[in-house]
């Protein structure tokens, strides 16, 4: 893999295709040269300066095309109608040869050519491994009119020379059938003699956002008749509120409790003219087809949106996208990573993440996977113990990881002040159990140690691959317990707390029973802190604690709040007792967001 070592510029535009004559129509070339260029230096435009170099592409060289894969008509059928997952995919912008969307073609020029006889013929041709996944059009006053793939090119045209778009129908998925590259050949044949000129292309890679980047567009599923599901919605809007962010959250029209774990969002990026870039956003589909959610990604497919399909088997826990987060941008030992590195967890046990999930981030070249060990935890999300924040460092950000020495040592502080016998839990619907009993049960302990131990391990990883230091990573308090599945997630010391059947409409909430969970035994105890939802570099909302209550006080949540603020990141806390944490997860599962394109990724 090639990295560039610049930093990357913070812009963002969509701009028309945008193509420079070199030389003008009106003085052909007087050698009769064919050429064919696109823009291959990266700068928006097609000119002079794209000769260099252009039938190469590296990751910081070579012309870049984008996938056309959005809904620009909104012509497309949607997840309610009965076809099937593939031909909801299929449809697209770009699906035939007709030319949707041609503000996201990638300029390419053939130069004029002088000399040429009137029986003279050109070819527009795509070649290699991805020659079937591109589309070339040719711009006729205002018309675009397909032409790759074997349409022939009069003489006067090619005497002209010709103004095209390019675009893709598809992502790289697996670098060992299509790494996303191919070749332009143009072709000319006059008085029996054919020549020949190139040059190289690849799609741009799907970019998944970090949080570096402020959210656009926040997510969340319907909550159908489940009253706490729907105080938690309206809690999240209010708290959305108070941090500046007034957009309404979007829901998906799904009553899958995990709006994180079925979509993945991202985008697509080439250069635009004056530095900005042309951009296509990208909903992911976790690769679990047997999790209906998914397809209510196409209903969110429309102008500017694709939806990639990420294939995979059955439902596994471990393929849900709250086993994926993203380093944000660093350098390294000689290595720039500009759009950062993404990270998810292997539960290992069979219980890895699919192959095609594997590929796929493989094969975007530009984001290359840390793998985690997650086969301590009953879920198996990296979520549920690490995440990356905005911090006053000179790298901009650190890592926060769930943490267990400073929860415990909570406990024995207030232990140790005379506040042994209150409660651990501020829930009345918990079972009672007050701080000294918790300390004093050696299974609890035991299991903690194992989490603190995993933790330990897999931020050795991190730092190991970031260069993050011992005293940047923010350490958050938060504990574990033992999980009990039945169905659905209904943890030892939540059951008393886990809602009425009665009281949720069909498949609402409560996972299918083919579901695969991960190898381990280890779920939140508390609410999880680290599963929260950053909004922006300053403004974090964060599950409410429910820990003991000493003069008044939340400890455990004043806690979290301390490690937040150290970082200059406010936290709002809301309820997500019994709308996500009793079934698994917390208010990271239950949301999602689009986010702010980031610089450059080839910068």
């Amino acid at each position: 893999m090639h990295h560039s070592s610049k930093r990357w510029l913070s812009t963002a535009a969509s701009c028309a295709v945008t193509a420079v004559l070199v030389p003008s129509a009106g003085h052909a070339q007087t050698d009769a040269a064919v050429e064919i260029l696109a823009d291959s230096n990266r700068d928006g435009v097609v000119t002079a300066a794209d000769r260099a170099g252009k039938t190469e592409w590296t990751a910081t060289h070579g012309a870049i095309l984008l996938p056309n894969i959005g809904d620009s008509a909104k012509r497309c059928p949607g997840a309610s109608d009965s076809v099937s997952d593939a031909a909801l995919e299929e449809c697209n912008d770009a699906q035939g040869d007709v030319p949707r969307a041609p503000d996201l073609f990638a300029p390419v020029r053939t130069m004029p050519i002088a000399g040429l006889s009137a029986k003279a013929g050109g070819q527009i041709v795509p070649v290699g491994a991805g020659a079937d996944k591109v589309r070339v059009f040719w711009k006729q006053g205002k018309r675009w009119v397909s032409i790759g793939h074997g349409a022939t090119i009069s003489s006067r045209d090619l005497a002209a020379g010709l103004e095209l778009g390019v675009d893709a129908r598809d992502v790289a998925r697996d670098s060992g059938k299509w790494d996303g590259r191919v070749v332009l050949e143009f072709r000319v044949t006059d008085r029996g003699a054919t020549r020949k000129d190139q040059v190289a292309m690849r799609v741009a890679p799907v970019v998944i956002h970090n949080h570096l980047q402020r959210a656009v567009d926040i997510f969340g599923p319907d909550s159908g008749r489940y009253a706490p599901h729907q105080r938690f919605m309206a809690d999240m809007q209010a708290a959305l509120s108070k941090a500046g962010f007034d957009r309404p959250i979007t829901r998906i029209q799904t009553n899958d409790n995990w709006a994180q774990d079925f979509v993945e969002f991202g985008y697509a990026s080439m250069p635009a003219p004056g530095g900005g870039q042309k951009t296509i956003r990208i909903a992911i589909r976790s690769s679990q087809p047997g999790r209906a959610a998914g397809r209510r990604l196409f209903d969110l497919r429309g102008p500017g949106m694709g939806v990639v399909q990420l294939g995979g088997q059955g439902y596994h826990q471990v393929d849900s996208f709250g086993n994926l987060e993203t380093a944000p941008p660093y350098q390294l030992g000689g290595k720039a990573y500009p759009v950062g590195r993404v990270v998810y967890g292997d539960a290992g046990d069979g219980v890895a993440p699919h192959a095609d999930w594997v590929k796929f981030f493989a094969a975007q070249q530009v984001q290359a996977p840390i793998v985690l060990d997650t086969s301590w935890l009953a879920i198996g999300h990296v979520d549920e113990f690490v995440q990356f924040i905005p911090a006053n460092n000179a790298r901009g950000w650190t890592i926060a990881v769930k943490d267990v020495d400073s929860a415990l040592a909570l406990l024995r502080q207030a232990s140790a002040a005379g506040h042994g016998k209150v409660s651990a839990s501020s829930r009345a619907d918990v079972p009672p159990r007050t701080i000294d009993e918790l300390l004093g049960d050696a299974d609890w302990l035991r299991l903690n140690e194992l989490a603190r131990r995993k933790i330990a391990l897999n931020l050795a990883i991190l730092q190991a691959e970031t260069g993050v230091s011992d005293s940047e990573v923010v350490r958050v308090p938060g504990l574990f317990l033992e999980s009990d599945f039945h169905g659905f997630v209904n943890t030892v010391a939540h059951k008393a707390s886990a809602p009425p059947a009665g009281s949720l409409p069909e498949g609402a909430l409560l996972p299918p029973e083919n579901i695969t969970y991960g190898p381990g035994e280890l779920i939140a105890h508390f609410p999880a802190p680290v599963n929260g939802l950053l909004i922006d570099r300053t403004h974090y909302i964060a599950p409410r604690q429910w820990g003991p209550l000493i003069g008044g006080v939340d400890i455990l949540e004043a806690a979290v709040a301390k490690a937040y603020a150290a970082q200059g990141i406010e936290t709002t806390f809301v309820d997500d007792w019994l709308s996500h944490h009793i079934i698994g997860g917390e208010i990271h599962c239950g949301t999602n967001a689009t986010r702010e394109i980031g610089q450059p990724w080839w910068r």
